[in-house]
């Protein structure tokens, strides 16, 4: 009983935590402006967030890369280009928010509803 009690604390306390850096990254997102170029479904000048979250689902790590400047883009390379100003005020982020948003990005397409 006491193990089953301690897994269901871990578990809740383990949520709290995603669902508080989701949030976090969300009001990032959205406080960045970053929805002008990425839109829910529709492909714009960046890759919408469902694209982004099929592409980096279980991937956060290399998004979290790829937000600091140390890997190239995986979706469109050919216009990562344009993403470069705004990587720049990224990178003015503590590594806590940065991995935030990324968390947010690579979810977005599973929370459709909280959009």
């Amino acid at each position: 009983m006491s193990k089953k009690l301690i897994f269901i604390g871990a578990f809740l306390i383990c949520s709290s935590l995603f669902g508080d850096s989701r949030e976090k990254g969300k009001e990032i997102f959205l406080s960045y402006d970053c929805k002008m170029c990425h839109q829910d479904k529709a492909e714009t000048v960046g890759p919408s967030l469902d694209k982004i979250g099929m592409f980096y689902s279980g991937k956060e790590n290399d998004l979290v890369s790829y937000l600091k400047g140390q890997k190239k883009a995986i979706i469109y390379p050919e216009r990562a280009a344009a993403m470069d100003p705004q990587l720049i005020k990224i990178r003015h982020l503590m590594d806590d928010e940065v991995r935030a948003l990324a968390r947010y990005l690579s979810t977005a397409y599973n929370y459709r509803e909280d959009m």
